[in-house]
């Protein structure tokens, strides 16, 4: 499955294997976000300092600093504003992790398993409030905004998610679900990176346009690699949508492509209490048989090169290639990462 993007290489690249002096910019991203933390052995501290480690690749920040190198040059507002989006996704796992009732990620406990739920809550609006603090003044004015609509887009993508528990959503109605749970803090980062490397309008619209697109099909891989994949591979027990009642891409497509009784089918499964291996197990058949799994990787495809078309008005160099390698033989890389 993989081969139809690039080598198996791709699933041990690291962000600095496609642009090695990422390493020192992303250096000075942790030297930030350890701040929030460091000094203060209160409770929050330590609880802050255990949310932000081990959260796989640093992607997000990854993906705004090659867009500032990109457009121009990353500069100390784009370090800090990697920054900040590395802590705004963060508390966006802790409150995902509360609202699935989730009880690990990647292999540990989860906040809320370990803290409970509105300590968690709390937690998740902590680090935002601290990525703030780690915004130039002079900048502030210009990317709070920005981001304030950003997280309103994260929670209604969220939200529709949740009232459609149970019941499968049609492929233009995930689409929009995907682009803003998903695709809206990686446009920002694709948008804002151009911005503070001194990119053109143009530029960071086909920047902000780039991160949209990669973050969709990102998301829809993620969602590919739940229902068939291991949990080494999505960074989570596997079915976990499943078990979620979420109808996410593939099994929406199977919907639409095996009509009223695959509906039946897997409504059958999400009604169940304790999804299984075998009901996931099952669930995958259901939807291999009427092509919804092929074809939900035919998506991911599609939207990766929506994301290579955006790239083409960017300025040529190492940076654009990097980002050309994301959405082209590099991409199995960040999925196999656990980002989500």
């Amino acid at each position: 499955m993989w081969s139809e993007w690039g080598p198996s290489r791709a699933r041990d690249m690291q962000l600095v294997d496609l642009y090695p002096t990422l390493g020192g910019l992303l250096a000075r991203v942790e030297a930030g976000i350890g701040g929030v933390w460091e000094g203060g052995e209160d409770f929050l501290g330590r609880a802050a300092r255990r949310a932000l480690s081990g959260r796989g690749k640093r992607l997000r920040p990854g993906v705004l600093l090659l867009a500032a190198e990109c457009a121009g040059g990353a500069t100390e507002t784009s370090v800090a504003l990697a920054g900040v989006v590395e802590l705004v996704h963060a508390a966006s796992l802790v409150h995902d992790d509360v609202v699935d009732g989730a009880g690990s990620r990647r292999g540990h406990r989860s906040a809320n398993a370990m803290w409970g739920n509105k300590v968690s809550v709390l937690l998740g609006d902590y680090l935002i409030a601290r990525g703030l603090e780690l915004l130039p003044k002079g900048s502030r004015e210009r990317f709070i905004p920005w981001l304030a609509g950003v997280a309103a887009a994260m929670c209604r993508g969220q939200v529709e998610e949740l009232r459609a528990a149970g019941r499968p959503l049609t492929e233009p109605e995930y689409v929009e679900v995907a682009r803003a749970k998903t695709g809206s803090l990686f446009a920002f980062c694709g948008g804002a990176g151009a911005e503070t490397g001194g990119g053109e309008a143009e530029v960071v619209r086909a920047l902000a346009g780039f991160g949209e697109s990669f973050g969709v099909a990102f998301q829809f891989a993620d969602d590919v690699l739940d229902l068939v994949g291991t949990a080494g591979q999505s960074g989570k027990p596997e079915g976990r949508d499943l078990a979620e009642r979420k109808f996410t891409l593939p099994l929406v497509l199977a919907v639409e492509m095996g009509g009223p009784e695959v509906a039946r089918r897997l409504g059958d499964v999400m009604a169940r209490d304790g999804v299984g291996n075998g009901d996931v197990a099952e669930a995958q058949a259901v939807a291999e048989s009427v092509g919804a799994v092929e074809a939900a990787w035919g998506r991911v495809r599609d939207w990766l090169e929506r994301g290579r078309a955006e790239l083409e008005a960017a300025p040529e160099g190492e940076g654009k290639r990097a980002l050309m390698a994301l959405c082209g033989e590099a991409f199995p890389m960040p999925v196999m990462a656990g980002e989500i």
